[in-house]
């Protein structure tokens, strides 16, 4: 009986193991056509990398041109990272990006729960990660995905102190994060096990809480005024609809809960003439773990099916804004 559960252990301990290498195998793969992509918006002349580029070129090797500002941390480490290892702006960046997209990629397959779930959810994983929203946060916004990279690595893999830790150096490296980190504690009083609220109060709040966020988000200047067209627009209310209404547990699960509040303060930032655009790549990867982690098969199911059109129009859209 024993040299039996001795088996069944060893086999599971292997099983794990070779999981996890080709999870890691795959995350080095997605983290080399993260680097293709920014290299050849780079080459295209598209995203923001460009504008990183231009700075840090026209700066030259003076870091004092960097003023005590969001994105400091950031513009100080691309110097001393060029400077240390003798190596061009764009071999940083690509670094970076390399870096910070394997480990969300190599994070989530990892969290898969079991080969049953990996079966249903492995087509909607791939259309999220090459969905060129969430494509954007570590290839074209490279400082807001480092910021998102640290943020989920405290939600996922530390607690306590290391955790606020990393939650303020999220914040240091893009302010970004600070509505995020905001709907976390908002999570976190709504589902307080002292203070029992209902559902409906929950709704409220929510909604309330997403669109004070986004009056005070604009009052620190990381939004943009609406420039996306019409089309775009209904484009995204579409996922929108998606993740707000295809399952309503979504709200007691806190990667829900944050996926469904960074979607309402996109959708409050049309009606103040504010752009949330970044955050709708964020809202689609959170909710994506919360699927993993807590989404019944159904669930799954239902938002692959609905997911698929957004992911078809958006990756044209963007392959036909780059040629």
């Amino acid at each position: 009986m024993s040299s039996e559960i001795f088996s069944k252990r060893t086999l599971s301990i292997k099983t794990v193991t070779f999981t996890k290498a080709i999870s890691f195998f795959l995350a080095i793969i997605y983290g080399s056509f993260i680097v293709i992509s920014l290299q050849l918006q780079f080459f295209l002349g598209s995203g923001d990398i460009n504008s990183y580029i231009h700075f840090f070129d026209e700066a030259g090797n003076d870091a004092s041109v960097v003023t005590i500002r969001g994105d400091y941390a950031f513009r100080i480490a691309v110097f001393w990272l060029t400077e240390f290892f003798d190596i061009t702006t764009i071999s940083v960046l690509s670094y970076m990006a390399f870096a910070i997209s394997s480990v969300i990629f190599y994070l989530y397959s990892i969290n898969i729960r079991s080969q049953k779930y990996l079966i249903y959810i492995l087509p909607l994983f791939l259309m999220v990660f090459f969905t060129p929203n969430v494509q954007v946060l570590f290839s074209s916004g490279i400082r807001s995905g480092i910021a998102f990279a640290i943020l989920m690595l405290g939600f996922v893999s530390f607690k306590g102190l290391n955790r606020y830790i990393l939650f303020f150096l999220a914040s240091a490296v893009h302010l970004s994060m600070l509505p995020i980190i905001s709907l976390y504690f908002l999570f976190n009083f709504l589902n307080n096990k002292r203070i029992k609220t209902p559902f409906i109060f929950s709704i409220i709040t929510l909604l309330v809480g997403s669109f004070v966020i986004a009056i005070g988000s604009t009052r620190v200047h990381f939004v943009d005024v609406v420039s996306a067209s019409i089309a775009y627009n209904l484009i995204i209310f579409y996922v929108a609809l998606l993740i707000i209404f295809i399952n309503k547990k979504a709200l007691k699960d806190v990667y829900g809960f944050m996926s469904v509040g960074l979607i309402l303060i996109y959708l409050m930032g049309l009606t103040i003439d504010a752009s949330f655009i970044r955050y709708v790549g964020n809202a689609i990867i959170l909710y994506l773990f919360f699927l993993i982690k807590r989404g019944e098969v159904g669930t799954i199911q239902t938002f692959s099916f609905g997911y698929s059109p957004f992911f078809i129009l958006t990756l044209y859209y963007s392959i036909a804004n780059w040629f």
